[in-house]
């Protein structure tokens, strides 16, 4: 343990801690933008930051696409840290001298893993923990309770609802088996700030990982959301409870192997 300037105990991590740490922040989804973040890890905390040269110009201008990534690899480092027995505290503001920092994690108290967290451990490496449920709308509804907040908040769509969305809707039903069971997740942000961006990350990646427990499929479409107009003109409609960032399809699992987390 360290010592803080303001006197509070800081953990220090173990060789071991850092590697599981790390192993962690480099599950996320496949398919997804990559090469857009980077892991520092300190003697008492981590810091996650964005990589502001941007290699994805033509589809991630604004950078959007980066941060969303960004909030995905926070809630598997999260993760990781209740795995270990530590209650994470996550600080979001970036600072002065360094304008790329996402986030700030440290470990101040020990807190005991309980069954949900030794089950979205499990889910990072794609392993199922839990029966299928009966019913993937009911589980749905559930889990999108479960996962909102911060500004976040996720709508449970049944697939007819996502084909109704305009400009967006076919193209994600298009690329989801016809024949399947699905029910689909749109998140979306109050406003479209930098931390909004990353907490939409985060919840998208927790809706994913609580699908691989339930062996179930998940993939998140994030690319039908790049336009800023498209975004725009979804968020005045009716029954949308902010700006849309992504849709996450949750069916069952195919039966030729399927690539945990897919992303499009």
């Amino acid at each position: 343990m360290t010592t803080s300037v303001t006197g509070v105990r800081l953990h220090v991590w173990s060789t071991e801690e850092k590697r599981i740490i790390v192993a962690a922040a480099r599950q996320v989804p496949k398919r997804w933008i990559d090469d857009v973040w980077t892991l520092s890890v300190h003697e008492d905390s981590l810091d996650l930051y964005e990589r502001l040269a941007n290699n994805h110009r033509v589809r991630d201008r604004g950078g959007r696409a980066r941060l969303i990534v960004c909030g995905a690899v926070l809630a598997n480092l999260e993760c990781a840290i209740r795995m270990l027995g530590w209650a994470p505290l996550t600080d979001p503001s970036c600072d002065v001298l360094a304008l790329d920092r996402v986030a700030r994690l440290t470990a101040r108290r020990r807190a005991r893993p309980v069954a949900a967290d030794f089950a979205r451990f499990a889910a990072l490496s794609g392993r199922r923990t839990k029966p299928a449920p009966p019913s993937v709308s009911t589980w749905g509804r559930d889990v999108a309770e479960a996962t909102e907040g911060g500004g976040i908040r996720v709508r449970v769509l049944a697939p007819s609802d996502v084909r109704d969305l305009p400009k967006v809707g076919r193209q994600v039903a298009r690329k989801v088996t016809p024949e399947a069971s699905w029910t689909a997740f749109l998140v979306t942000t109050v406003t479209e700030s930098r931390e909004q961006l990353v907490r939409s990350g985060a919840v998208a990646q927790r809706l994913l990982l609580a699908a691989t427990g339930y062996g179930l499929e998940g993939t998140a479409f994030t690319e039908p959301f790049d336009a800023p107009a498209i975004r725009g003109a979804l968020a005045a409609i009716d029954g949308v409870p902010g700006f849309p960032q992504m849709v996450v399809v949750v069916e069952e699992r195919r039966k030729t192997p399927a690539q945990k987390g897919r992303t499009s």
